[in-house]
C-alpha cells in the first residue's frame, strides 16, 4: 500500500508540480520514513554553514519542542536537521571543554603517608595543578585486595591504571566521552519512546538530538563558570541548582512543545524521566571510565 502524497509543499505550502518544491527547494518526499533517514539526511555536509544554523537553535529556547515539531510536520526545509545540528554543537561542547582544560573524567589520588592511600574518580574538574603522587607498590597490592573483598573485583583493572597512569585513564575516558554522550542521546530517545508509545520512534529520536543540542553549550557556560572560577560554596550550589532547574525546566517545556502534552502529563512524564535519566548518566559515566582501561 502506497501512501498518498501532499499536492502542496508541507514547508512553505506552495503547489507542488514536481519532486522539488519550485519556491524553497524542499524535496516532496513524505517524513514518514525510517529512522535511519535522519543519518542520510547529513550526508551532504555534516558542519557546513547555512543561515538556518542560527535560527534554528535560537529556536530552540524561544519555542521549545518546536523546532523538532515543524521538522516532523515536514518543515525540513526551514531548519538545520537534527543529526547536523548535534554534531555541531557536540563540537563546540569538546572545544570549550579542551581549551578550558577541564578534566571529564578526573582521577585524583592520595597519599598522606607510606600506608594511607587511596583513588579518587570524579567527573569534570579543573586542570591538574601538581603530578599525582606515588603509590607503593605494596601499598597498591593491599587496596587492591580490600578492593575484591568488597565485591569490586570487576573494578581492579580500571584501579591499578589509575593508581600507575592515572593522565592515560583520564585521557582514554575523556576520549570515549562523545560516545557516552550519544548513548546518552539515544537512550533519551528510548525513554521517551516509553512514555510516549504511540509515537513512532523517528519522532522521539528528532526530539532527542534537538534537545541536547539545545541543552550542551549552555551545561558547558555553567560548568566552566562553575569549575574555572573561584566561589563560595553557598553559590557553587547555587549555580548548581539553577543548572538544575534549566534542565527540568527544559525537559517538561520541550515535552508539551514536541507532544503537546498537558502541563499535568508534561510535569508526570518530567518526573519519571528525570530519574531515568540521571541513573543512566551514571552509568554512561561508569562505562567510560572502563573504556579507559582497554
Amino acid at each position: 500500500m502506497t501512501t498518498a502524497m501532499s499536492d502542496s509543499c508541507a514547508n512553505c505550502g506552495t503547489p507542488l508540480g514536481g519532486e522539488f518544491c519550485a519556491q524553497c527547494g524542499q524535496a516532496r518526499a513524505d517524513i514518514k520514513r525510517p529512522v535511519w533517514s535522519l543519518v542520510t539526511d547529513t550526508i551532504d555536509g555534516i558542519v557546513s554553514w547555512d543561515g538556518r544554523l542560527l535560527s534554528t537553535y535560537r529556536q530552540l529556547f524561544t519555542r521549545p519542542g518546536g523546532v523538532a515539531r515543524n521538522y516532523m510536520d515536514g518543515k525540513r526545509q526551514s531548519f538545520t536537521p537534527p543529526v547536523r545540528l548535534y554534531l555541531i554543537v557536540s563540537l563546540l561542547f569538546f572545544a570549550a571543554m579542551t581549551v578550558s582544560d577541564i578534566r571529564i573524567i578526573a582521577v585524583d589520588l592520595t597519599a598522606d603517608g607510606p600506608t594511607d592511600a587511596g583513588v579518587r574518580v570524579t567527573m569534570f574538574q579543573p586542570p591538574r595543578q601538581e603530578a599525582p603522587p606515588q603509590i607503593p607498590p605494596e601499598v597498591q597490592a593491599d587496596l587492591l585486595r580490600q578492593l575484591e573483598e568488597a565485591g569490586g573485583g570487576g573494578w581492579r583493572e580500571v584501579a591499578r591504571i589509575a593508581m600507575n597512569e592515572p593522565e592515560v585513564l583520564e585521557q582514554r575516558s575523556s576520549a570515549a566521552a562523545s560516545q557516552g554522550f550519544i548513548l546518552m542521546v539515544v537512550l533519551f530517545g528510548l525513554f521517551c519512546a516509553i512514555l510516549h508509545p504511540r509515537r513512532r520512534m523517528i519522532e522521539h529520536a528528532v526530539h532527542a538530538l534537538y534537545f541536547h543540542a539545545a541543552i550542551l553549550l549552555p551545561f558547558a557556560a555553567g560548568l566552566i563558570a562553575s569549575v574555572l572560577i573561584p566561589m563560595p560554596m553557598v553559590v557553587a550550589l547555587t549555580v548548581a541548582a539553577i543548572l538544575l532547574l534549566a534542565f527540568v525546566t527544559g525537559l517538561l517545556l520541550f515535552d508539551r512543545g514536541f507532544y503537546g502534552s498537558s502541563w499535568i502529563g508534561a510535569g508526570l512524564r518530567t518526573a519519571a524521566l528525570l530519574p531515568a535519566y540521571a541513573f543512566a548518566a551514571i552509568v554512561v559515566g561508569l562505562g567510560m571510565i572502563f573504556l579507559g582501561t582497554l
